[in-house]
């Protein structure tokens, strides 16, 4: 009995009464530290998702149409699309601060122009080429317009508030404003008739499309010669981007190949954008080519008053002689034995207007537009370069300008021209699709070519020597160009083509 009684009142000495009641607190309080602590963090995980939701919206509706508008519209998309995006319940306000062309004040910057770098992965603030956009949402960080997100709990632990930041980078890849875009689906040779890639570099040359870029339609994927775009011999482009169907040699992803042919790029810090597996781009003048001018004898221009053949047609070849003898300026119409011009004494001007000019008979050996030696001016024209069907054996012309002279065409449509001369607005010169010949521009004389270069698939042009100035867009079959010289293409938006646009989040 004793024994009993002496073990009860051990037990309870060991559990004293009381002992439950503060530790009950205890565990209550933690407990509703950590209830707020889970509501503060789900508030701050739901205004960090809501933050980069708008961010995503931001960057990818700039980018929808970066390529298509002026940097200021694309800002103010991003703009526009951000604040109808809400943070807390709060609308998103960015800072309105511009960043400058270069790209060198952009670390307050919410919304950002410039080029995604496919070939290292890399956002180049630029507003050269763009094809890209970057979209910060701040809340209480350095350059932020709003302030933090409030916590409900958070004074517990001497936090009142979160601050949020939010980074999306939208890449467009399509292929609106290319200033070169090679045609042919499956380009051939002339030389050997075989296939052969679409756009085709070799030497030391630079190819500068000022303002836009470049796409090829060829479909080949193999490597070198049997790929869709071959660049080899150290050739260096600049360019807002490279875009294929089939492959390109190098591939997208050897760095160091393209370290190299980007290394004089203008802001080319990182390169371009090389695409490979793109969408292909129809004709952006399939309209124009559908409607080739009708070709008549009766538009054949006559021999100047005053001389032996005065009143009849002039149906043999311009050429230095001819020149020389009925003077160096010609009228608008239909030359079916074409122009060629090699002396380098002989000047020939154009007036204003269209020109149709064919290959001559078997005899002139396809003439069409060739000076190779003298001068050529032709301010507001449209040299289409056409069959000659006058004579029975009559030829396509060809188009071969080179030398060592100076070569100035101009289109109708710009500031120089008369606004009522007829022709093809745009385009300088334009090779009828039938006319299989490849067209050629060489030698060192000095180019001024505007407008168009239009030469429908699968027309081929061959770029050698100096020309340099190559007019506002190339529109061709398949192109290749070799040599040492620069080539600038200033490209103005003409002609963007309807290309399949994807905007995609990238960073």
């Amino acid at each position: 009995m004793r024994q009993t009684q002496t073990r009860r009142r051990r037990l309870r000495r060991r559990f004293p009464k009381g002992i439950a009641l503060p530790w009950a607190a205890i565990i209550i309080l933690v407990m509703v530290l950590m209830v707020g602590l889970s509501i503060d963090m789900a508030i701050a995980a739901v205004g960090k998702h809501q933050s980069q939701n708008a961010a995503d919206a931001a960057a990818l509706a700039g980018a929808q149409i970066v390529k298509r508008s002026p940097v200021a519209g694309v800002i103010e998309r991003a703009y526009d699309t951000a604040n109808k995006n809400h943070v807390m319940k709060l609308a998103v306000v960015l800072n309105e601060t511009q960043q400058d062309a270069d790209g060198s004040n952009v670390d307050s910057i919410d919304i950002i122009v410039g080029r995604w770098v496919t070939v290292n992965k890399t956002f180049l603030p630029t507003f050269d080429a763009p094809n890209a956009v970057r979209a910060v949402v701040r809340r209480g960080t350095d350059g932020a317009v709003q302030g933090p997100v409030a916590l409900i709990f958070g004074h517990m632990v001497g936090t009142d508030t979160v601050a949020l930041e939010s980074r999306a980078t939208a890449w467009c890849n399509d292929s609106s404003g290319a200033g070169l875009i090679c045609l042919a689906g499956n380009p051939i040779d002339p030389k050997t008739n075989k296939p052969m890639p679409g756009l085709y570099l070799n030497g030391t040359g630079n190819l500068d499309i000022q303002n836009g870029g470049i796409h090829v339609n060829s479909t080949l994927e193999g490597d070198k010669s049997g790929a869709g775009v071959y660049f080899q011999g150290g050739p260096e482009v600049d360019a807002g981007f490279i875009n294929v169907v089939g492959f390109s040699d190098p591939r997208p992803y050897e760095e160091g190949a393209w370290a190299s042919i980007f290394a004089e790029g203008e802001d080319a810090v990182g390169g371009f954008s090389v695409t490979e597996g793109v969408d292909p781009v129809p004709d952006p003048l399939q309209s124009v080519r559908d409607n080739p001018p009708v070709l008549s004898v009766d538009d054949i221009p006559l021999y100047p008053e005053g001389t032996a053949k005065a009143g009849q047609p002039i149906v043999e070849t311009i050429n230095d002689s001819w020149v020389s003898t009925y003077g160096g300026t010609l009228q608008p119409g239909y030359y079916p034995g074409g122009i060629a011009i090699t002396n380098t004494g002989t000047s020939l001007v154009l007036e204003p207007g269209y020109y149709c000019l064919g290959g001559g008979n078997k005899k002139n050996n396809e003439t069409g537009l060739i000076c190779n030696g003298g001068n050529l001016t032709a301010i507001g024209v449209t040299l289409y370069i056409t069959e000659d069907i006058y004579n029975a054996d009559g030829l396509y012309g060809k188009v071969d300008l080179g030398g060592n002279g100076t070569i100035t065409i101009t289109s109708i449509g710009d500031e120089m021209d008369p606004p009522e001369t007829s022709g093809e607005p745009g385009i300088s010169i334009w090779q009828d699709p039938e006319n299989p010949n490849p067209a050629s521009f060489s030698g060192t004389s000095n180019f001024n070519i505007t407008g168009t270069l239009y030469f429908p698939d699968p027309i081929h042009v061959d770029i050698g020597g100096t020309p340099e100035s190559m007019g506002n867009q190339i529109l061709c079959g398949s192109l290749s160009l070799s040599g040492t010289a620069p080539i600038y293409v200033n490209y103005d938006g003409r002609n963007p083509g309807e290309s399949s646009f994807r905007s995609m989040l990238v960073k």
